[in-house]
C-alpha cells in the first residue's frame, strides 16, 4: 500500500524482507536510541501513535485491501521499539487491528532484547497465539565487549537467553548482525563469535548487513576523533565468509542482500552455503579496496 495515504510521524523503517507487507505505525521511536552506530530514531522520542490515527489508517489499509480483493495476512508493526510496550498493551493493539483485517495471521515489529526481558514467559505464549512472530532483534554481534562499546544496552548473556526463551515459546525471530561492527583487525574474531550466537539461538533468519558510519551517529564522532577505526571491505567480506562456513543450521535463510552489502547474498544454509561461499571467495580475490573505497559509498539506509 502507498504509505502517501497514511498519516505517519517521521522517517519510517521497515526490513527489506517486508517490502510487501502490510506497515502500520503504532509507536514512534526507539526506547532506547542510544546505540552509536545508530541514527535512526535521533529526530524523536519514544511515545505512542494516537488510537485515531491508528484506526484511520486502519480504515484506509482496508479500503484499498478491498479495492484489490487482498485481505492483509500479515502486518509489520513500527516504529523501532513496539515490543517494548507491555503484553496487555500489545494484546490490545492486536485486537484494535483485527476489527479491520481480521484475516492477520503474523503480526511482527522490531524487538530489542531488552524488551523481550520485560515478557514472562507466559505473556510470551499469549503473544505468539495471537499471532506476534517473525520477530526481527538486532543481535549485532557475538562479541560481549563491543556490544557494551556500542551501548547495545544488552550483554551476549541477554541475547542468548532471550533468544531462547523466544524459542521455547515458539516465536520466531530473526537475527540482525552488522558485519565490521568490531572494527579493524578484529574480522576473523567477530566472524567466529557471530557463527556461534547464531548456532545457540536458532533464528529462523539471519539478516547481514555492512557496518555505516551514518551521518550524526556518536560512531561518526568516535571515527572522527580515532576511537574508533573502520575495517578494510577485504576484511569485512572475509567475516561473513567465516560466518558461513561455521553456522551449522542448514534451515536457516540467510539474507545479505541489502544495498549497504558489496556482495549481494540470499539463500538457505543448507543448499546454498556452497554457492554463496564462492561467490564472496571471488570477491574477495577480485577486490581492489582503494577503487571500491572511490566507488562505493554507505551513507544511509
Amino acid at each position: 500500500m502507498n504509505m502517501d495515504m497514511m498519516k505517519t510521524e517521521g522517517t519510517l523503517y521497515r526490513p527489506p524482507l517486508e517490502a510487501k507487507t502490510f506497515l502500520l505505525q503504532v509507536t514512534a521511536g526507539c526506547t532506547h536510541n542510544k546505540c552509536r552506530f545508530c541514527n535512526m530514531y535521533r529526530d524523536k522520542s519514544f511515545h505512542m501513535i494516537d488510537e485515531d490515527i491508528v484506526r484511520y489508517n486502519l480504515r484506509e489499509g482496508k479500503r484499498v485491501a478491498d479495492i484489490y480483493q487482498r485481505p492483509v495476512q500479515r502486518i509489520f508493526l513500527m516504529d523501532g521499539d513496539v515490543f517494548s510496550l507491555s503484553a496487555d498493551r500489545l494484546e490490545e493493539k492486536v485486537k484494535l487491528i483485527r476489527q479491520y483485517m481480521p484475516q492477520i495471521e503474523t503480526f511482527t515489529m522490531y524487538a530489542a532484547v531488552r524488551s523481550i526481558q520485560t515478557k514472562t514467559d507466559d505473556e510470551l505464549l499469549k503473544l505468539r497465539a495471537l499471532g506476534v512472530n517473525d520477530l526481527y532483534i538486532g543481535y549485532e554481534t557475538g562479541l560481549d565487549d563491543v556490544l557494551s562499546k556500542m551501548n547495545k544496552g544488552s550483554d551476549l548473556a541477554d541475547s542468548i537467553t532471550q533468544a531462547e526463551r523466544l524459542n521455547r515459546a515458539g516465536i520466531n525471530h530473526n537475527a540482525l548482525m552488522i558485519l565490521g561492527l568490531a572494527g579493524k583487525g578484529r574480522g576473523a574474531e567477530s566472524g567466529e563469535a557471530a557463527a556461534k550466537l547464531i548456532n545457540r539461538i536458532k533464528p529462523k533468519v539471519t539478516r547481514l548487513t555492512t557496518l555505516s558510519v551514518f551521518p550524526g551517529s556518536d560512531l561518526e564522532k568516535d571515527v572522527k576523533e580515532g576511537r574508533f577505526e573502520e575495517a578494510g571491505e577485504k576484511e569485512i567480506l572475509t567475516e561473513e565468509k567465516i560466518i558461513l562456513e561455521n553456522v551449522i543450521l542448514d534451515d536457516m535463510y540467510l539474507w545479505a542482500s541489502h544495498v549497504l552489502n558489496s556482495t549481494p547474498l540470499a539463500g538457505y544454509m543448507g543448499k546454498d552455503r556452497d554457492r554463496m561461499i564462492k561467490s564472496i571467495e571471488e570477491d574477495i580475490e577480485d577486490m581492489d579496496e582503494e577503487l571500491f573505497r572511490k566507488t562505493f559509498r554507505r551513507q544511509h539506509l
